[in-house]
């Protein structure tokens, strides 16, 4: 709970993962035969379920979080012990999921329709801003690099409005950090800009490493992210959330190019659905390097490693 509350849900997913694991073992789970009944009389696994729901949302998870939630709710001495607390989060969970649907065809609705006005040469700069908030709203819900680029296409030419440059800058700017970009020049140009015209933005500072704490703490919390992500892939395949949290890792490859754990990671999920074409582009994003075995493994698997794949130029 103390990694929850400092912000590193991954880090704390894991905990709880395996807390959760030994749990079940003690209780004769783990594959070496049927539970014991205790196991559904345990306060402590039903406290850990719900804690692991929580850190399970946090991360996005939102099915797996509700079916936590729903095994924590067996977890109970008799019918008149049921925590009401643990239903109370489930109709929580339950209606925030629904909400999330909405929300989505929503969005969907309001960029058509920006598209339509677009189509009719009536479009306008706040159009185009709010069609790009949209866009990221999408891109965010749905882990869409498609999205991303598409607000991209939109926030580009936008900052260069003299009313609105700023605040779509920040918009791009703020994108680039969390989802990459296609084009890493394109990023850096849009930051400098960023930095002329708003030298104090809130954006640029998340963006600056200037605590090396902090910098190690998020390098911690990004290898727990793609180890997590790469076991979940692994384990649901072709079911969700085996291809959300594809998506994931490729936004999380783009998104750090300077840690190629993430692009490996991405690439040999995608390679374990037969996705070729889709690992080799993740294996792209990478600057690399590579470890010795990662080069090795992936080539055996007929992916091109290059030493690195972008070589970038300092920022001016």
């Amino acid at each position: 709970m103390t990694l929850l509350s400092a912000g590193l849900p991954f880090a704390a997913w894991l905990t709880l993962r395996d807390v959760e694991r030994k749990a079940l073992q003690a209780h004769g789970g783990g594959g070496a035969g049927p539970l014991s009944f205790e196991i559904y009389d345990d306060p402590f696994l039903r406290a850990l379920r719900a804690d692991l729901a929580t850190a399970s949302v946090r991360c996005g998870f939102w099915e797996l979080g509700m079916n936590q939630l729903l095994e924590a709710t067996r977890c109970t001495a008799r019918p008149d012990e049921e925590p009401l607390e643990l239903y109370r989060r489930v109709e929580m969970l339950y209606g925030a999921l629904s909400k999330r649907k909405q929300e989505r065809s929503l969005l969907r609705a309001r960029v058509a329709y920006f598209e339509e006005l677009a189509g009719r040469g009536e479009v306008t700069p706040v159009h185009r801003l709010e069609q790009a908030k949209s866009l990221l709203a999408l891109g965010a819900l749905d882990y869409s690099i498609t999205d991303y680029d598409a607000a991209e296409d939109v926030l580009v030419p936008l900052g260069e409005d003299q009313e609105w440059g700023a605040v779509a800058l920040e918009l791009l700017v703020g994108m680039h950090l969390r989802a990459g970009a296609r084009d890493w020049e394109q990023q850096e140009r849009a930051r400098r800009k960023l930095h002329r015209v708003s030298p104090h933005s809130s954006v640029l500072r998340e963006g600056a490493d200037t605590d090396e704490n902090s910098r190690r703490l998020r390098e911690l919390e990004v290898n727990h992210t793609t180890a997590i992500l790469y076991f979940l892939s692994k384990q649901a395949g072709d079911a969700e959330p085996g291809p959300e949290c594809r998506r994931r890792l490729l936004l999380l490859a783009r998104a750090n190019p300077d840690q190629p754990h993430c692009a490996v990671n991405a690439a040999l999920a995608h390679l374990e659905r037969g996705l070729r074409s889709q690992a080799q582009a993740a294996l792209d994003l990478t600057d690399g390097p590579l470890s010795d075995a990662d080069r090795e493994q992936l080539s055996a698997l007929g992916l091109t490693v290059a030493h690195t794949a972008r070589v970038r130029k300092a920022a001016g």
